[in-house]
């Protein structure tokens, strides 16, 4: 067994040795500081390792941001090998062990997760103080969004994508409060936001709102049932200087109970030019009396936020569920009032590339 092992974490080192040489130099090249590094790309090692560069704590903005990759990065180029040393100290690694088909000794899987670990701190040249492990299990209500009440000691930091802020917790949830997969349609949403009105669904940190805020966005509501995500929410945008309380609405409540009511409001700040609906797979929140399945209940949700577009308006619909069984026949006004486009492919980052990570669909309501 200890042979079997080693041999799996010299094959886990190779592989990340390889893969961080060239996406290392693409995510500084693409102004990413962080990103998936692996995805169980060795059956028999079926874990994932996200990197994250948090940035010095003394930036606080995106100005500040700016100028200070700007210099790092001018160090980098003329050779200052002091810059490493820094960013190493800035670097975190979360290494999630998929659950696997069939049952291991709980004591056995943590040594052989520590081991992995100690791989993954050697190959990013970091303290295996930095690698935060956690297990990812069969999705049962929210557990993603569950509370660790076991951790030492909270990690967190602020990191930077495409220019944007946000903030990352990487210890005390499952998940970090970023989204890797997503940051290709982000950027499509900055670049495409200007002058427009935007409704965020279930918008968990709102990352998307964020981008849609620098893209000039004329009005953004970012809803969600978790009052803990809406404050985070808030502190991302603030974070990018987005304050306007006038043009950023947070809304807590149940997002399908949400999309009934402004289906029935003749208010125009009800209809949307862009609505970004990138629910969860499963949900059953103490919050709300509603279980969301999205399996059963995508076209409703679908549908119902087609009724709250704009004519000439964008509803973009994505999940990671790979059980839904998407149909363009279910969704109202197809073919006739409505264009739906697959836009997976071109939705997927480099860094997720060969996985299914996602898919998404763009839905074009007719002038």
């Amino acid at each position: 067994m200890e042979h079997k092992d080693e041999y799996q974490a010299e094959l886990f080192l190779n592989r990340l040795k390889k893969k961080y040489k060239e996406l290392r130099k693409w995510a500084r090249k693409n102004r990413i500081s962080c990103f998936r590094l692996y995805d169980r790309d060795i059956p028999e090692i079926p874990v994932s390792l996200d990197v994250y560069e948090f940035l010095p704590e003394d930036i606080t903005n995106t100005l500040e941001c700016a100028r200070f990759l700007s210099e790092q990065n001018a160090r980098i180029a003329e050779n200052d090998v002091s810059v490493e040393k820094e960013l190493s100290a800035r670097r975190y690694a979360v290494l999630y062990l998929y659950e696997r088909p069939y049952e291991k000794p709980q004591e056995e899987e943590e040594n052989w997760l520590s081991l992995m670990a100690k791989k993954a701190a050697e190959v990013l040249h970091i303290n295996c103080s930095h690698i935060i492990k956690k297990e990812r299990r069969m999705q049962k209500g929210l557990s993603q969004y569950t509370k660790n009440e076991n951790i030492p000691a909270a990690v967190k930091g602020i990191v930077q994508e495409q220019g944007q802020l946000f903030k990352i917790d990487l210890s005390t949830y499952l998940d970090t409060g970023l989204f890797f997969d997503h940051r290709p349609l982000r950027a499509h949403i900055r670049d495409t936001a200007s002058g427009k009105s935007v409704l965020n669904l279930f918008c968990y940190t709102s990352s998307f709102s964020v981008y849609a805020a620098q893209g000039n966005a004329r009005r953004i509501e970012s809803a969600d049932l978790s009052n803990t995500y809406l404050s985070w929410s808030k502190e991302n945008m603030t974070l990018n200087g987005f304050t306007d309380k006038n043009k950023y609405i947070f809304t807590k409540g149940d997002c399908v109970q949400l999309l009934n009511e402004k289906k029935s409001s003749a208010n125009p700040d009800d209809r949307f030019d862009i609505i970004i609906l990138d629910p969860p797979t499963f949900s059953n929140s103490k919050s709300t009396q509603t279980i969301l399945d999205i399996n059963r209940q995508w076209q409703d949700l679908v549908n119902d936020s087609i009724a709250l577009l704009n004519p000439g308006g964008l509803l973009y619909f994505s999940t990671n569920s790979t059980r839904l069984s998407f149909s363009q026949e279910l969704i109202t006004g197809a073919g006739t009032s409505l264009t739906v486009t697959d836009i997976t492919a071109q939705s997927i980052p480099k860094d997720f590339e060969g996985s299914k990570c996602h898919r998404a669909w763009k839905i074009a309501l007719k002038k």
